[in-house]
């Protein structure tokens, strides 16, 4: 029992070096998440897990729409063993820096915020799992490169424990 708890803290505190938004005060150049998704935007990513398999393959193809405030953007997300998935996204500003987020398989609200050229978000997804539903709560991550390449980590989590993480690279025509 001891040598559970032992792991469980280790893994625990491994996950514990999270960046600082701070950080990226100085960056450039700017993301402005409205900004940069605006229109059409790809991605490709995969998924990784605590153990260093990756999981999942994916690609995503996104759009962004401008309505009013509201700030909708629109994911078809195809995965390597042919499975599709749909994720609409209305995003509003909240101040300066500041986004609340929400879509279907969102728990609650995603609140986003932004520094230099990094967004950070934190939310709970309701991810599909067997046959029922696990909540997952995700430290995501956005850095733009250049005007052109965003690059997305996300770490998983379930009861403090990392999952795994989702990386992701962006592409703007």
């Amino acid at each position: 029992m001891k040598r559970i708890i032992f792991i469980l803290t280790s893994m625990t505190l491994i996950g514990c070096g999270n960046m600082k938004l701070d950080n990226f005060s100085d960056n450039k150049p700017v993301l402005k998440i409205e900004e940069y998704f605006l229109g059409k935007t790809s991605a490709s990513g995969l998924f990784i897990d605590r153990f260093g398999n990756v999981k999942r393959q994916f690609t995503v193809d996104m759009e962004g729409i401008q309505d009013g405030d509201l700030f909708v953007l629109n994911e078809t997300f195809l995965y390597d063993n042919g499975e599709e998935e749909f994720r609409r996204w209305e995003i509003t500003k909240t101040g300066e820096k500041t986004y609340q987020g929400s879509s279907s398989d969102i728990k609650g609200i995603a609140l986003g915020e932004r520094s230099g050229n990094a967004v950070n978000w934190h939310y709970t997804l309701k991810l599909k799992y067997k046959d029922g539903i696990m909540l997952v709560k995700f430290d995501d991550w956005l850095i733009m490169q250049d005007e052109k390449n965003v690059f997305n980590k996300a770490t998983m989590k379930k009861f403090g424990v990392r999952l795994g993480d989702v990386y992701l690279f962006f592409k703007k025509d």
